[in-house]
Order: C-alpha cells, then structure tokens, then sequence
C-alpha cells in the first residue's frame, strides 16, 4: 500500500480537488484506493455522502483508536472507498497530549496493507495533530498550492514539519512534489513565483489552470473527470496522474 497526503497548511490551495481527483483516476485505472478525509469540515465526505448522517466516522479512529476499516465505505466508484469525516473531528484535537498520538492513523491502517493499493489523505489546513498523522503514515507528500506570494510565504512551516517528521519519526517521508493549482500562466506574478517554488520543492510539471470546471464538478458532486472530461482541467489531472505514477517507478 502506497500512503499519499496532501497536504498545506493554507487554505484554498487545492488539497481536496487534488485528493478527490487523484483518488478517483486511481480508481478507474483499477487501483484499490482509499480516500481518507481527516478535514473536520469535510469536504471530500460530503462529494459522496452527508457526513451529518455517518455512524461512524474519523473521529472514532481519533477517539477510541479503531481500525480504519471499521469506519471506510464504499463509493459509488469502482475500487474507491472512503474513511469518512464529519465535524466533530474538531472534538479529537485534544489528543496532541497523549504520547503516542502522532501513531493513531499508521496503526490504524496496518491491516489493510495487503487490500489496499494506494490511500490517499485529504489533510486539514493546518499543521495540526491531524495532519501530523497523516505524515507519519505515508510514503510520500504532494503539496497543492497557487503561484501566489502568500502561497510561497506559508510553505516553509509545512516544510520544517515534514522535515522533522522525517528525521524523528518517518524517515521513508519524501515529498514527491508541488502541483500548481489555478494557475494564470500569462500573468507576471506566475512568472515571477514559479522559479522562487522551486527552490523548496520539485514541482510537477503539469499543473491546473484556473476555470471553472473543477468548481462545477464539486456542485455535482462528481470528479472533474466524470463532469466534464473534455475540460482543460480534467485532461490536466490526467497528466498530474501519469506523472505521479511515472515518479513512483523511478
């Protein structure tokens, strides 16, 4: 099982459309994939389901330390599950005190090693407990965000949290990459920032335009791909996804 989070600590980067998207082209390349919403507002859930109307959710995992899939369901996707979120995850911050708090998401993933083929984990956008478990539980790090200065200014909290995390903790931990999201290519500040982010990370080269298609697919509740696969997004995503792929056989 290959663990992937993206994750940033600012808002509005991308990290659900990107996680949301990612899962569900794994998915229909018939990939057994697990999405997993550790975001108390819940965004990825509520593409799927009402997350007011889950029995159980993340905050069982958070709470009493159950097993992932005691709480995942199926989606409507072939291959695709979900570990559901819903607000009262909020509730579960309170555990940053418990020694071995930062563990409770790996070990609650152990027994699905052999049935699951890649999971990916939309994180909070925050350095908060829950992302700190989603980083000790994965393999690799992809980091949505916008060629913008406040983007560029907020990266370098998440980069001394993974490095840390790496040295003490994870040391597999890699971060795979940057994806550029809602990007203007022909303005100045997109030519200007772009050759400033990559001196932190290695930045994929496809990258998501800005348009209206990824907000449009959220509405009806689909993948960018299932709403309109003709779109400059959905073909970009595609490519996004073939570059993931192509860097994991390196």
């Amino acid at each position: 099982m290959i663990v992937v989070s993206i994750a940033n600590q600012k808002g509005g980067e991308g990290k659900t459309t990107t996680s949301l998207n990612l899962a569900w082209g794994l998915a229909r390349r018939g990939k057994k994939t697990l999405l997993i919403d550790i975001d108390p507002q819940a965004n990825s859930t509520g593409i799927f389901l009402n997350p007011e109307g889950l029995e159980k959710s993340m905050h069982n995992i958070f709470q009493s330390k159950a097993k992932i899939r005691e709480v995942m369901l199926p989606t409507q996707v072939e291959n695709l599950n979900i570990a559901p979120s819903r607000l009262t995850l909020a509730e579960a911050e309170t555990i940053a005190a418990i020694v071995d708090a930062p563990y409770i998401l790996r070990d609650s993933l152990a027994d699905l090693e052999k049935e699951i083929d890649f999971c990916v984990i939309d994180c909070p956008p925050s350095l908060s407990i829950f992302t700190i478990n989603a980083l000790v539980a994965s393999n690799y790090v992809i980091i949505p965000l916008q060629a913008e200065k406040f983007s560029v200014d907020g990266i370098l909290g998440l980069q001394q949290t993974i490095q840390s995390i790496k040295k003490r903790i994870n040391p597999g931990l890699e971060i795979m990459g940057a994806l550029v999201t809602q990007l203007k290519p022909q303005t100045l500040l997109t030519k200007t920032i772009i050759p400033v982010l990559t001196k932190y990370f290695k930045i994929f080269e496809a990258s998501i335009s800005d348009g209206v298609a990824v907000g449009e697919s959220h509405l009806a509740r689909k993948s960018v791909f299932e709403y309109n696969k003709s779109s400059r997004q959905a073909q970009e995503y595609e490519s996004f996804i073939e570059e993931f792929l192509n860097e994991l056989k390196k």
